[in-house]
């Protein structure tokens, strides 16, 4: 009778031991989605699913400096099935999370042998902070979690392909394709994938590695080449230069602030304490002594990794070129006067950062003590079976434990600072008054500003983000209620505030207004370029269109009015001392009252503390 074949005890531990870090570090990273919610960009995707999926307009365009397609179809597509709804999009991540850590784990093994002790880096990736807040946040995990898979697939794929699987280029080239669909920050993946591959055989003291390197892969540098170089022509193309003054001494003191707030903590686990304020992300809260203890346990793997495997500390050095390559042009295109010098306090930069590391991690494994077999084995490309680093399992299986308990702790320490966000509970009450106000009409408006920019319009306008809503208002540029979204979410009685007012006019009803010539309804003063809201108070002769329309930097507005005395309101984005009003029916005379121009608040705030705007 046929027996099935055991694994040998080492690929036991290796295996079993990925299966349980992975599950752990799954239910830890569920743990965090499931006090979270959506957040600032989540809700701009939201509001750009309002369009239809076919038209590519809405994807192949510049978002904030990005070129991320994949990424806004996804999530499109997702709001699309699952409308505003938080477990869908933590899903999603989390089934990402899952794809990423098995795409390391099969990189670290084709790297460094399937060998119990390729743990220790795979820790690492799973259980860092580093990794953890861009997964937390949608949006933000849709461009990381992609770029760390398509890491992972390109730098197998390219070590196998050299090892003569030929299939694998294509794979390869296929992975980076994908990987830059959700993020331009993907091109660069070629050039880990040639250091790995250089530093492959470097470690294995080839003389000259990066000339065989080279020559071996020719085919697939040339078509990686072909693939950077047109989607570099396509990112510029279709984005547009960043505004602000771009300084060196912003990029170097923010360089600074990473090592001693965000690397060195990581060596260890940390960080361990957060801070928030809203509407800005978590930040890290730095400790003088986990830095030091950080900054120790660094020195420890450069003297451990000098003392055992020289030529590893290549790697290391590899590691470190891509933070300050990398690091250094984000920081530097992000740098303005109104940036923060907290910005890398948040450490959604360094995810794809953390995944190098854990890279590096599996090299300097890679380089270990022992007697090469085979006719490859001098170019460092086929694992010897007799090669053995870090002996000793308990040691290294400490190290797992540790800095997973390390990892675990910051992350319940991350998770109420993550769930103190105002968005989930205005996007719960928006939806419940969106049924409760299904088919009414409501007039078009913004989002909270602590929810959304105002910079993200038109995405942030209520008519995009509700559109996937199975029910929901009828939104337009009018309505016959001044019905407002308050700061909670709910739908309340509004008003508009007084900055300007429509004038008396001639007559005891108002200014008359006709098919005829334009008529200037003028203002006691100019108001600054705005989305402003004006009640309009009018007697119409018939049912007819009244247009109306800002002098300067606007355009018509078409508001629908009923025979008789009524009040509509209406709003008029654009700038000057009065608004230009024509009946648009033949025959339709109108009398338009005086009336407030402003902005629509709930009904309840009194006069006294309506909002400043520009003047």
């Amino acid at each position: 009778m046929h027996r099935p074949t055991r694994l040998p005890a080492p690929q036991r531990l290796l295996w079993v031991g990925a299966a349980v870090l992975i599950a752990v570090s799954l239910a830890v990273r569920a743990y965090v989605l499931a006090r979270g919610n959506f957040y600032w960009d989540d809700v701009a995707f939201v509001g750009r699913a309002s369009r239809p999926l076919t038209d590519l307009s809405a994807w192949f365009v510049d978002y904030d400096g990005h070129f991320m397609p994949g990424t806004l179809f996804a999530a499109a597509v997702l709001t699309k099935v699952a409308p505003l709804s938080w477990p869908a999009a933590a899903a999603s991540l989390l089934v990402l999370q899952l794809l990423a850590a098995l795409a390391t784990l099969r990189a670290l093994v084709v790297v460094a042998g399937r060998r119990p002790v390729v743990l220790v880096p795979f820790v690492f990736f799973l259980f860092s902070p580093l990794t953890l807040t861009a997964m937390a946040w949608w949006a933000s995990g849709l461009n990381a979690l992609p770029l760390q898979i398509g890491l992972a697939v390109v730098v197998a794929e390219t070590v196998r392909y050299l090892r003569g699987r030929r299939r694998s280029g294509g794979y390869a080239v296929a992975a980076l394709l994908l990987a830059l669909l959700f993020f331009e920050k993907a091109l660069v993946i070629p050039f880990v994938a040639l250091a790995t591959a250089c530093l492959l055989p470097y470690l294995r003291g080839h003389r000259r590695p990066v000339r065989t390197v080279l020559r071996r892969g020719r085919w697939l540098w040339g078509a990686f080449a072909v693939v950077v170089a047109a989607w570099i022509v396509l990112w510029l193309t279709v984005t547009a230069s960043r505004p602000g003054t771009h300084t060196v001494g912003f990029t170097a003191r923010t360089l600074w602030r990473s090592v001693n707030a965000v690397i060195a903590p990581a060596a260890v686990g940390g960080p361990w304490t957060w801070t928030r304020t809203n509407p800005g992300p978590p930040l890290v809260v730095t400790g003088v002594v986990l830095t030091v203890v950080g900054l120790v346990a660094i020195a420890g793997i450069v003297l451990v990794t000098r003392l055992r495997a020289p030529r590893g500390l290549a790697a290391w050095g590899a590691a470190v070129l891509y933070f300050l390559g990398v690091s250094s042009t984000v920081f530097f295109l992000r740098s303005s006067e109104f940036t923060s010098p907290l910005l890398p306090l948040s450490l959604r930069y360094f995810a794809d950062f953390a995944w190098v590391l854990t890279l590096a991690g599996a090299l300097v494994l890679r380089r270990e003590s022992g007697r090469i077999r085979g006719r490859e084995a001098g170019f460092g490309l086929v694992m010897s079976r007799t090669a053995g680093f870090t002996r000793d399992r308990r040691l290294w299986i400490a190290v797992v434990v540790v800095f997973a308990l390390s990892g675990t702790f910051s992350a319940v320490r991350f998770a109420p600072v993550w769930r103190d966000n105002p968005t989930g509970p205005y996007l719960r009450e928006l939806r419940a008054g969106a049924a409760e106000y299904a088919g009414r009409e409501v007039l078009d408006q913004q989002v909270y500003g602590d929810v959304l920019s105002p910079l993200s319009g038109p995405n942030n306008r209520l008519s995009r983000i509700l559109a996937t809503q199975p029910a929901h208002p009828r939104f337009a540029e009018y309505a016959g209620e001044a019905t407002v979204v308050d700061r909670s979410g709910r739908f309340v009685p509004g008003r508009v505030t007084r900055v300007r007012s429509l004038p008396l006019g001639p007559f005891p009803c108002g200014t008359r207004v006709d098919d005829a010539a334009p008529v200037t309804l003028a203002f006691e003063g100019p108001l600054a370029f705005w989305d402003w809201v004006v009640e309009v108070n009018y007697l119409a002769s018939a049912d007819g269109v009244l247009v109306l329309q800002q002098q300067r930097g606007a355009t018509p507005v078409r508001v629908p009015l009923h025979r008789g005395a009524h009040t509509v309101y209406a709003r008029v984005t654009g700038t000057g001392d009065g608004l230009v009003a024509r009946a648009e029916t033949p025959g339709l005379v109108v009398c338009v009252g005086s009336g407030p121009v402003g902005l629509l608040v709930p009904a309840s705030i009194p006069d006294a503390a309506r909002p400043v705007v520009p003047r």
